[in-house]
């Protein structure tokens, strides 16, 4: 059966990839719950953000308006790259509230995607370790992207990705196993449970 707001959100980027500014404005309007929902997840996960869920959509939105020559998929594809705009938003912020001299607080996420107990994580060791992780495997890294900060479930990202669901799924505990040893080995105080 075909999802009406997925079609529509297909013909938007088909459109907005052709210049139609008004179907790209008609498809942030379409997809702005589903924008909130990733927002207010990696806020939730985000306690010291000075950013809300709105300036966290702003942010990513500024971000692709400016992409040129991105050959959007479809809506899941879509919400993929919005979910990593905004984590790199969330990045930024994080960077240039701790560069600050005045400000001595780490920027810290809480995850449960190494395992069952949530562990806590400074934000940019983090993206460290994943942009390690993208030199080794990019796949793997991308998987990580989706899922954790994208909030695409395993079948989704098979579809964004064009690989097998199984295979996903096995990247997916290679990529956090990974995540885990690399954090564990270089993090120091920064990766300590909660």
């Amino acid at each position: 059966m075909s999802d009406p707001k997925a079609d529509e959100a297909s013909k938007l980027l088909s459109a907005w990839r052709q210049g139609d500014q008004v179907a790209r404005d008609r498809l942030f309007e379409l997809v702005h719950g589903e924008l909130a929902t990733i927002s207010a997840a990696l806020l939730r996960a985000e306690r010291t953000s000075s950013l809300s869920t709105g300036d966290l959509i702003n942010e990513a939105v500024i971000r692709l308006v400016g992409l040129n020559d991105i050959d959007w998929a479809d809506k899941a594809h879509f919400l993929a790259l919005s979910a990593r705009a905004m984590r790199r938003a969330l990045i930024d912020n994080a960077r240039k509230r701790n560069s600050d001299k005045r400000q001595h607080q780490k920027m810290t996420l809480i995850t449960d995607f190494v395992d069952d107990s949530p562990k806590r994580i400074a934000l940019d060791h983090l993206e460290k370790c994943l942009i390690r992780l993208g030199a080794i495997d990019h796949g793997k890294a991308e998987i990580v992207e989706l899922r954790y900060f994208g909030g695409l479930t395993l079948e989704e990202i098979s579809e964004v990705t064009g690989a097998s669901v199984s295979t996903v799924k096995r990247d997916w505990r290679v990529a956090r196993a990974w995540l885990l040893d690399a954090m564990k080995e270089t993090a120091g105080d920064s990766y300590r449970p909660s």
